[in-house]
């Protein structure tokens, strides 16, 4: 038999999870904005335990985010689940069956005490890491900040809102930055990100497959072995 070099994938499935602040408030505003709750469960640990990496896309490395769409309507009642974008169908499927098994148990949006319909975003982020580990682009940039070092963590603030553009705190945090180097405008321009992104998007959960790759001698035989780590 011939032999040949191989490679052999074994993925750890890390999923985490960061949900926005559930109220909001804009400035220099008196309106108060109560953003909607679910009630049965802590959700984003809810979706931190049942999202799944579908193995045929770790093992194409098919990333991407799948941003879902849906009403909490003025009764509490969750409406019009939709996807939004999407980079791959078993991405799309694999978020919809997590979510799609969420109950009713919402209180609703408020604007003034009184109960509205409100649309939110939820963002599943599926990103692939072989040999390698999620960066941490958000420390880093604050440590920058911490040592006055702008530059450095506008270059980290970058890098990382171009990797999730969902996240409010990116935006706040390159707000300061900007504010400390002089640019105002665009200290103004993330602020108002910051509080878009934090009205709009309930929850959004990272959901990792991170990888090592072993070369070994084989004859013809390919191996993959994954397990979920929550």
């Amino acid at each position: 038999m011939t032999m040949k070099s191989i490679v052999m994938i074994t993925a750890l499935f890390t999923i985490c999870s960061l949900v926005s602040s559930q109220t909001y408030q804009k400035p220099d505003s008196v309106i108060p904005v109560e953003k909607a709750k679910y009630l049965n469960q802590n959700l984003d640990m809810y979706l931190s335990k049942n999202a799944q990496y579908p193995q045929n896309a770790v093992m194409k490395e098919i990333q991407g985010d799948v941003v879902l769409s849906f009403i909490i309507n003025k009764n509490g009642k969750l409406d019009s689940l939709a996807i939004v974008s999407s980079p791959d169908f078993s991405l799309s499927t694999s978020s919809m069956v997590t979510f799609s098994k969420i109950e009713d148990g919402w209180s609703p949006a408020k604007i003034n005490n009184v109960t509205v319909d409100k649309k939110y975003l939820l963002v599943f982020r599926y990103r692939v890491y072989l040999n390698s580990q999620p960066d941490d682009y958000k420390r880093s940039a604050q440590k920058y900040f911490e040592k006055q070092k702008y530059k450095q963590a506008l270059k980290q603030y970058n890098e990382a809102i171009t990797d999730n553009k969902y996240d409010f705190e990116l935006f706040e945090g390159r707000s300061k930055v900007k504010e400390m180097v002089g640019d105002l405008e665009g200290a103004k321009q993330d602020k108002l990100a910051a509080i878009n992104l934090r009205d709009k998007v309930m929850v959004f959960v990272n959901v990792y497959a991170i990888g090592v790759t072993r070369v070994e001698r084989r004859v013809e035989q390919r191996g993959f072995n994954n397990r979920s780590s929550h």
